[in-house]
């Protein structure tokens, strides 16, 4: 009967994505090392309007070459038994969304376990975008740029400064602009929010192409949008993370651990008392001047041991700094390259570096900043979400919506997502160079 297609629909997306626990982990985290090595399926605690973690800085200070003395440390209130204090994070959102036809479905009759296997493709891919998408705003920062080397346009033509960004361009794309990067509430939208239409995309050139309107994507008719001008930064549509009421998603790594020693407060917490231990390890550019990706690495970790008294697991960094290691230590007559190396659950080439932390394996994205090397632990890291990622959005019994206007129906998808560094010295961050990538 034609009338129960939806509900056919209904339970055979039910079947996919819920009684098989194993498709949706398999379909976030299949590329996507990072969130694979902090893992995705922790559920945390929804109740109130923020997520509350506490974490210690600071070992009981009740030491002394007398019994006084450690009383004494032991009593202080400034040094005590514990230190610590506690991140409070705000629950995000961000919403997926694909439409079914009611018409091409009525017309699949015929073939609707086809039909079905199509509309699942649609599905499985809105999903993996979701994790693809998190991937990249998890390694960048509050701006939530999908750009971070800013791009230039000529008549509808724009131009990634850094040709890697690319990878987070994709045609159909609702982009917006701003002439700053999104990390403060200083920086606004160009044209008062004005979209551009991604109707095309070059990987090798670096370029993408937009139109001023929906209508002129389809017809291929490239334009400028309202106020896009000189070098400017792309965002998602509605994901700016700049002016004073943006719509916040969640927290990101480089909030936790940013470029330079913190010197405010971030989620309740004082990090400048300690930069270090609150706001992680880092090299200036300055300490790494002159020196080779591996040496780099081994400093960076060296300095996280040394001075925070931390051990990172592993390291990570973009896929075309991971082949230029490679080819490196290749020269050098090292050949134990590209060896699949457990990240979470699934296995992704790895190079094994000795350090003074002890054998280091290193793991490439490309979605992490081509000028950034991460060294983590990733049990110092926590993403939490409060209902599930993603929450296929049922909580009327319904996992087909129908649109109020339009013979169509909707298959949404739900993140609620907090994003928070547990132990932030377990963590740190170095420049790498990009010339010759």
């Amino acid at each position: 009967m034609v009338g129960s297609t939806p509900d056919a629909l209904a339970a055979f997306l039910k079947e996919r994505y819920i009684d098989d626990n194993g498709k949706v982990p398999e379909l976030l985290l299949k590329d996507n090392v990072f969130l694979d090595m902090i893992g995705t399926s922790e559920k945390g605690d929804g109740t109130g309007k923020y997520l509350v973690a506490p974490f210690i800085d600071q070992r009981p200070q009740g030491m002394g070459a007398t019994r006084a003395a450690a009383q004494a440390g032991a009593a202080s209130a400034n040094g005590g038994n514990l230190s610590g204090d506690a991140w409070v994070v705000p629950w995000g959102d961000y919403k997926q969304s694909v439409y079914i036809g009611h018409k091409a479905m009525v017309l699949s009759k015929n073939r609707m376990g086809a039909y079905f296997q199509d509309r699942a493709k649609e599905c499985d891919l809105l999903i993996e975008g979701c994790g693809t998408y998190f991937e990249s705003l998890l390694l960048g920062d509050s701006g939530h740029s999908i750009t971070p080397g800013g791009f230039t346009i000529s008549t509808g033509v724009c131009t990634c400064a850094q040709k890697q960004d690319i990878v987070h361009i994709e045609k159909g794309m609702l982009l917006q602009a701003s002439a700053n990067n999104g990390t403060s509430t200083s920086h606004s939208l160009l044209g008062s929010g004005s979209i551009g239409y991604v109707f095309a995309v070059n990987r090798n050139a670096g370029t993408f192409t937009v139109a001023t309107s929906d209508a002129n994507a389809v017809a291929g008719t490239a334009g400028d949008p309202s106020g896009w001008t000189s070098t400017m930064y792309a965002f998602r549509n509605a994901d700016f993370g700049g002016t004073s009421t943006p719509n916040f998603i969640c927290n990101t790594l480089a909030e936790y651990i940013p470029l330079a020693d913190p010197s405010g407060t971030l989620n309740g917490v004082n990090q400048a008392l300690d930069p270090m231990m609150r706001g992680g390890v880092r090299l200036t550019a300055a300490e790494v001047s002159g020196l080779s990706i591996q040496d780099r690495i081994t400093k960076l970790v060296t300095r996280m041991k040394s001075r925070a008294g931390t051990k990172p697991k592993k390291v990570l960094i973009h896929d075309e700094q991971w082949q230029a290691l490679a080819n490196a230590l290749e020269a050098r007559g090292y050949r134990n390259l590209g060896e699949p190396a457990k990240a979470g659950s699934f296995s992704f080439p790895a190079i094994s570096m000795a350090t003074t932390a002890g054998k280091l394996e290193v793991f490439s994205s490309n979605k992490v900043r081509p000028d950034t090397c991460w060294a983590l632990d990733p049990d110092a890291i926590h993403f939490r979400t409060a209902s599930g990622f993603p929450e296929e959005m049922m909580g009327d019994g319904n996992s087909i919506l129908r649109k109020s206007d339009e013979d169509t129906y909707e298959f949404r998808t739900l993140v609620i997502p907090a994003f928070y560094v547990y132990s932030p010295s377990a963590i740190g961050r170095c420049p790498l160079l990009t010339t010759g990538l």
